[in-house]
């Protein structure tokens, strides 16, 4: 079997290009879907289209809480048409509420289940969750769903590439 930079560059950049990002739509000051499963590497993005500000807040484990993580994701102030995205790297459980307390008291307040490799990727509401893989900034247009190499590209995978490219010219 014949190697080629081509091959090799495919064990890298494959598990890149398999992460999604999905929406998490902030609805009549809610979150919709509520609870979210998802594959370790994907992301979340939060659009803010509803009335008024929201800030997306990590909250401490266990029950939904309105209580604030020490040190966990806090978007800031997000105005409409502005949105925050957070990538979930490894498996585990992230539960979160809107940082405004009056919109976390009328129930703001969602979970994110970053599954281990393999398992399958839903919500887990009535709600319907939107997987895409592209990435863009406020304002939030249409997501689309056909694939965007250049938004998955990051320095590792670059370096990653260079080295698969290096290794091919060596064998060929």
């Amino acid at each position: 079997m014949k190697i080629t930079a081509l091959s090799v560059a495919a064990l890298f950049v494959a598990p890149a290009l398999a992460a999604k990002t999905w929406d998490v739509n902030i609805v009549n000051g809610l979150f919709s879907p509520q609870e979210l499963n998802i594959a370790p590497g994907d992301s979340v993005r939060w659009p803010n289209n509803d009335g008024g500000d929201h800030t997306i807040v990590q909250t401490t484990a266990g029950a939904r809480t309105c209580n604030e993580l020490a040190r966990g994701f806090n978007s800031g102030p997000l105005a409409k048409g502005q949105s925050y995205q957070r990538a979930f790297p490894t498996a585990g459980v992230f539960n979160y509420k809107d940082g405004i307390i009056a919109n976390c008291v009328k129930g703001a307040v969602g979970t994110i289940t970053v599954k281990a490799s393999g398992a399958s990727t839903t919500s887990t509401t009535s709600h319907t969750a939107t997987a895409t893989t592209s990435v863009s900034a406020a304002p939030i247009t249409t997501p689309t769903a056909s694939p965007n190499v250049a938004s998955y590209m990051t320095p590792e995978s670059s370096v990653f590439l260079g080295v698969a490219a290096f290794i091919g010219a060596l064998v060929l």
